[in-house]
């Protein structure tokens, strides 16, 4: 997959260059803004009316409003038809390494050289969002949609059935309580995604490690150094070695094992929710924040990983001020209030729970609003176009050998962080 991503972005700066004086969109009316969002549902039901209100709003600059067509992964879906111009003005499914690789490819456009873009981000709430966490060689290639942190859940009838009112903080008290409440419900201790599809490990490793290191990259993207293997990495290379090797977690898969209560605890998104509520209304669990390693300060806030989407305008938009123009409309911050009711996502925003227009539907959805409230404490993926080869890596070298116990702790966190390390230094 890696050498098909790289090949393809060799042919898009090609055929950017080639083909710079040829619009994209063929089939799409010349006054029309093309417009691809993620293949789903629940963020489909916001598109779909937000897109309506503004053709309503402009019928001389309409959007042309598609979801991604399918394929092995979206990333290569747009990768091909960028290449094969065929691709959308605009796209708002872009995770910042992506973006980043794309930005490389020289097909973005800078959007804080757009006219009124900081002003745009001061409405929305999000300039320090966008300021410490999305410039890419000075520039922010992507304004980020939605955040979807990852916490704790722990099944409250296992909780009642033994008693317990405190929860862990550390890698010692889960282990501690994995073994009283394992040895007595009979169940598996926490679920593990055994996987080895790169983007995976934002669900896991990469979620502890922010936990373990106070929110400090894993990645030093400006030294291009890596550093899965600091006390940081060292530490949850340890846990999820000892999850295996204790038997808390079993070496295959079983879907949705904590929705179906054979599992005692698992680290989930805000993005699961609603999901978990429509498909399993009985499950009572209980949501808290992740554990970490022993030696982390007590009255320390705990960092999490938010796996974030955002929007990006493409270079070859054959109506690039009304692309813009739509764009700058739908950060407005208006809308942040029907987004959350249709999607249950969470806006990227810094006001979510000061601010009067989402009260109502965080009362309603108390859960969501614990995620909402450590926003200050997520960090954002690592902004690094070698995303896709660094997670392949750590998966090779360290995830699947810690599974399978064929390395220890130490060397798969030394093997991962010295391939990724050539890996930082030979590339660009």
């Amino acid at each position: 997959m890696i050498k098909r991503l790289m090949t393809l972005v060799v042919f898009i700066t090609i055929t950017t260059i080639m083909m710079s004086c040829h619009s994209s969109n063929a089939g799409v009316d010349a006054k029309d803004v093309s417009y691809w969002t993620a293949p789903s549902v629940e963020l489909s039901r916001f598109e779909s009316k937000i897109v309506e209100e503004w053709n309503l709003l402009h019928p001389d600059s309409r959007i042309d409003w598609k979801t991604i067509p399918a394929g092995t992964t979206s990333e290569e879906v747009l990768l091909t038809a960028i290449a094969t111009r065929t691709g959308p003005d605009i796209c708002s499914n872009i995770f910042g390494g992506f973006a980043a690789q794309l930005a490389d490819a020289k097909v973005l456009v800078a959007l804080d050289t757009m006219p009124g873009f900081w002003e745009v981000m001061e409405k929305r709430n999000m300039v320090n969002i966008i300021r410490n966490n999305w410039f890419y060689n000075g520039h922010v290639y992507v304004i980020p949609v939605y955040v979807n942190p990852e916490q704790m859940w722990y099944n409250k009838n296992m909780l009642d059935k033994l008693g317990i009112t405190e929860l862990p903080r550390t890698y010692t008290e889960f282990f501690t309580l994995l073994e009283k409440v394992c040895n007595s419900q009979k169940v598996y201790g926490l679920t593990v995604d055994i996987s080895s599809k790169w983007y995976k490990r934002w669900f896991d490793y990469l979620t502890l490690y922010a936990a373990a290191s106070a929110g400090e990259p894993y990645i030093n993207v400006k030294e291009k150094e890596a550093l899965f293997d600091n006390q940081a990495g060292i530490a949850v290379t340890e846990f999820f070695f000892n999850v295996f090797e204790k038997g808390y977690a079993p070496r295959f898969e079983i879907q949705d094992g904590f929705q179906k209560e054979l599992f005692f605890a698992s680290i989930k998104g805000a993005g699961e929710i609603v999901r978990t509520q429509r498909m399993y209304p009985d499950l009572e669990y209980v949501i808290a924040p992740l554990v970490v390693p022993d030696y982390y300060p007590v009255n320390a806030p705990v960092y999490t990983l938010a796996e974030s989407k955002g929007m990006v305008l493409f270079n070859n938009a054959h109506n690039k001020e009304q692309a813009w123009d739509f764009m700058k409309w739908y950060f407005n911050g208006e809308h942040d209030s029907l987004w959350l009711e249709l999607t249950n996502y969470i806006p990227a925003r810094e006001d979510l729970v000061s601010n009067s227009i989402f009260t109502e539907y965080f009362n309603t959805n108390p859960n969501i609003k614990f995620y909402a409230e450590t926003l200050s404490y997520s960090v954002p993926l690592v902004l690094t176009p070698q995303t896709v080869e660094i997670q392949t890596i750590l998966n090779r070298e360290l995830w699947q050998p810690i599974i399978f116990g064929l390395k220890s702790p130490l060397a798969a966190s030394r093997d991962a962080n010295q391939t990724i390390q050539r890996i930082l230094k030979s590339g660009p």
